[in-house]
């Protein structure tokens, strides 16, 4: 890469217009020339835009990858070993990225990209990112590359997940269970927790799940992991409250209330609160079900992500549904869409159009019901939600043929059958 084209890259990287980098430096024709390569940049010139990016003069000049390469590994192990990376090593990492034909380096640089970004949920900005390493990186590395491909493909399968293209994310996770050696680490309970719940998005019988769940759960307590083993407590919880298994869905809750208390983190709060509404609800019991996901509600500022607080609001939805409430069916509607004009939560965001399209069957207005079980098909279409789609889409068929307009229902039969086998 030429300086000119490192200098636009640099530019367009750091969300410099061309006028804002050469201001009181010299004129937009200038720079433009320079980024063509029609110019050679004078040695003030490039002193002066270095400054201004706040990057490196001889990274400006000369992208060696000998510079680049202790630079990047530097940057790469500190974030695995601590999680932190600041701003100015985040920004030289996405421009490391573009300057390496190294698989290795690849890997890490990638890695630490696509995984600080997906854990920050900023999955918009990373998108273009997981494109661009997903064109260089190969399907396969040489075995002694494994270690770091493996810290790549986990970093990719949380980027799907957090999206929630859950097809996706469950074929990189069966990849990198098949990669891992027979020794049990932290990985392989992360690949058995992630695995649970994909496969519990995925699947109806959530028996499957609770085997990955339990193994996680043995392998956080071996490796002395007490969050990560609260953790799979909840997500076994609700696997045992979605089979109607109560009495365990409580004793796992129970029990991972218990380790969340000793370690006094506040985030397991409405976590738990929540999963206690959900057992509850499943109970019918809906006076104790509302009482704890308001409860919940109360504590979602504790929530990892505000996006979250859109489960909660959904569920009771349903149950005020169920209760016939409406006044308080339609003020936690609006609660809900307004999260979701701000977060993409593609599973909540198709069940509420599902749950919108259903009280308009319930008022007899089926123009409304079909319309909004259109948007639900569609945007569960688009976000990948095929479980969903399949269950609305058979739905909007059967109710097209009853009313007797056999094309339409024939469209709709046609969807669900079509959908992607799981």
């Amino acid at each position: 890469m030429n300086i000119g084209e490192r200098i636009r890259q640099i530019r367009i990287h750091k969300k410099f217009t061309q006028g804002e980098l050469v201001s009181g430096i010299c004129s937009i024709t200038y720079l433009s020339r320079i980024e063509n390569g029609q110019i050679k940049p004078s040695a003030s010139f490039l002193e002066k835009v270095a400054e201004k990016l706040d990057v490196d003069y001889n990274f400006l000049i000369d992208a060696d990858y000998e510079d680049i390469e202790p630079k990047l590994l530097e940057i790469c192990n500190k974030y695995k070993q601590e999680n932190i990376i600041s701003e100015k090593d985040l920004s030289l990492l996405e421009l490391y990225v573009h300057e390496t034909s190294s698989t290795l380096l690849l890997l890490k640089g990638y890695g630490v990209l696509i995984y600080y970004h997906s854990r920050g949920n900023n999955l918009t900005y990373i998108e273009p990112i997981v494109d661009q390493a997903s064109q260089l990186i190969p399907n396969r590395v040489e075995a002694q590359n494994n270690e770091d491909f493996i810290y790549y493909l986990m970093a990719r399968g949380l980027y799907y997940c957090s999206k929630q293209d859950n097809i996706t994310a469950h074929e990189i996770y069966v990849q990198v269970e098949s990669l891992l050696g027979v020794e049990e680490h932290l990985h392989h309970a992360n690949v058995c927790y992630n695995l649970s719940v994909i496969k519990q998005r995925l699947y109806k019988d959530p028996s499957i799940c609770r085997l990955y769940s339990q193994k996680a759960y043995t392998l956080y307590k071996k490796l002395n992991l007490e969050d990560q083993a609260i953790d799979a407590l909840i997500i076994l919880a609700l696997q045992y409250n979605l089979d109607k298994l109560y009495d365990k869905a409580f004793e796992s809750l129970k029990q991972a209330e218990l380790g969340a208390k000793v370690i006094s983190n506040s985030m397991y709060l409405p976590i738990i609160s929540y999963n206690y509404a959900k057992i509850y609800q499943g109970l019918k019991d809906y006076t104790n079900a509302i009482k704890y996901y308001e409860e919940s509600l109360q504590f979602s500022e504790f929530l990892p992500n505000e996006a979250d607080k859109v489960y909660t609001l959904r569920s009771l939805i349903e149950i005020y549904i169920e209760l016939k409430d409406w006044e308080n069916v339609n003020r936690l509607m609006d609660d809900a869409f307004e999260i979701l004009a701000i977060y993409d939560v593609p599973y909540a965001h198709v069940q509420l159009y599902g749950f919108k399209a259903a009280i308009f069957k319930l008022r007899g207005d089926y123009y409304g019901y079909e319309k909004e079980m259109h948007k639900a098909i569609e945007m569960g279409l688009e976000k990948k939600q095929y479980p969903l789609v399949r269950e609305l889409a058979t739905e909007l068929g059967n109710h097209f043929y009853d009313n007797r307009s056999y094309k339409m229902s024939a469209k709709y039969l046609k969807i669900s059958s079509q959908l992607p086998p799981i």
